[in-house]
């Protein structure tokens, strides 16, 4: 009868060290797994360089455009600044543009968004490929490569 009894407690105390051991064996193994995919995702963004992107150092706000767009029956209501490396030729006073300058660029500007309709402003994508054009077409109008980046600080499509 000891004998049994000896063996009862032998049994039940071998199934808690097995208890143990698979659970120290998991926590080992999750530890494992967690070290290894660290490591493989700081490895990745080690391996990559982001472009950093610079903020051009000056920035000048037109006037508001109220533009009819190339649809005829809807509206563009956009104000923009243009981000400069360097101060521009022309430059007045506070960020402002001599009306000789500024007279071509806003006539740019009305061309570039009368050309377009609602439906290809509407998007993300549309507008990304519009505050390029509007790069583009300043660019030229200036002979040399001025603006950096056109923001739009307000834009309303009706």
């Amino acid at each position: 009868m000891a004998a049994k009894k000896a063996d009862a407690e032998g049994a039940s105390g071998g199934g808690k060290n097995k208890t143990i051991i698979f659970l120290v064996i998991g926590v080992v193994l999750g530890a494992v797994v967690a070290f290894g995919a660290s490591t493989m995702i700081l490895g990745k963004n080690k391996g990559e360089k982001k472009e950093e992107k610079t903020l051009p150092e000056h920035t000048i706000e037109l006037d508001e455009f109220v533009v009819n767009l190339a649809d005829g029956s809807h509206y563009a209501k956009v104000s923009i600044a243009l981000g400069l490396e360097k101060p521009m030729e022309g430059g007045g006073e506070g960020g402002k543009l001599d009306a000789k300058i500024l007279a071509p660029i806003r006539d740019t500007v009305i061309t570039v968004l009368s050309s377009k309709s609602m439906e290809q402003l509407v998007s993300n994508e549309g507008k990304a490929k519009l505050k390029e054009e509007l790069k583009e077409k300043l660019n030229e109008l200036l002979g040399k490569e001025v603006v950096k980046e056109v923001y739009f600080t307000s834009l309303t499509l009706q």
